[in-house]
């Protein structure tokens, strides 16, 4: 088992944390992008070299990073790509070259992709009717145990 941090997560955010707009997980309720496919985002924004205007790693270094597969990564790049988040340019010696981009705000990316916005209300009611349901079983469960 791995021993737990003795600090909280907030603690020494400019020295070992990258910043990221909370904004990316409307994506992910979207179904633009995966939950996992926040992780090679992060990637990117930690590996962006500001001095160039971009972000360069090989597919090796990816693959170690994040251990997974090169189709794996090369998934996520496309997924990442189609949702705006990510552009891939290719630069000398057929090498990929990266630039994170940032995630739209809320209301921008809903009125591009309105039909996202409601497949997710749909599935969001479907979600909390479930929700309702168990509390309610739940409130009558108990109490029929407190009554007797």
């Amino acid at each position: 088992m791995i021993l737990p941090s003795k600090s909280i997560a907030t603690e020494h955010v400019n020295e070992r944390f990258e910043k990221v707009s909370t904004d990316i997980f409307y994506y992910v309720q979207l179904g633009l992008i995966k939950s996992s496919d926040v992780a090679l985002y992060i990637k990117y924004l930690e590996l962006f070299n500001p001095n160039y205007g971009y972000a360069f790693p090989t597919i090796y270094q990816l693959e170690d990073y994040l251990n997974c597969s090169r189709s794996s990564i090369m998934s996520v790049n496309k997924r990442l790509v189609a949702a705006g988040l990510l552009m891939i340019s290719k630069y000398q010696h057929n090498n990929n070259i990266y630039l994170p981009l940032q995630p739209l705000r809320k209301e921008e990316l809903a009125k591009q992709i309105p039909n996202k916005v409601k497949e997710l209300e749909k599935r969001q009611m479907k979600i909390y009717k479930i929700a309702d349901q168990d509390r309610n079983r739940f409130a009558i469960q108990f109490d029929k145990q407190s009554h007797k």
